[in-house]
């Protein structure tokens, strides 16, 4: 057993089919790579809920807003809002601002 094995040279044939191979591996790689992300992007923006709000959400957050107004201006307070700041949030939930 003191013999190194050698291998026959490959046929020309042998190499490109070879090479056809590993170039279709990647290709395929690639494209379930880009369609993974595709996917896993559009799952992301149906979980944020798409990429406009809803007017009904609007309002629904106007009238949770304005029915908790103490607790939503104490915390501002809280938070260091100015009271220019919390007095525009006033005028844009009683709908004042509408510029």
């Amino acid at each position: 057993m003191g013999g190194s094995c050698k291998w026959p040279p490959l046929p020309i044939d042998a190499v490109v089919s070879t090479s056809a191979a590993l170039l279709l591996l990647v290709l395929v790689s690639v494209v379930i790579c880009v369609a993974g992300i595709v996917v896993v992007g559009r799952a992301r923006r149906i979980a944020r809920g798409g990429d406009g709000e809803s007017p009904a959400s609007r309002d629904d957050t106007k009238r949770l807003l304005t029915e908790n107004w103490a607790l939503v201006e104490q915390t501002a307070r809280d938070t260091g809002m100015s009271e220019d700041e919390i007095a525009r949030v006033r005028a844009n939930l009683a709908g004042l601002d509408q510029g």
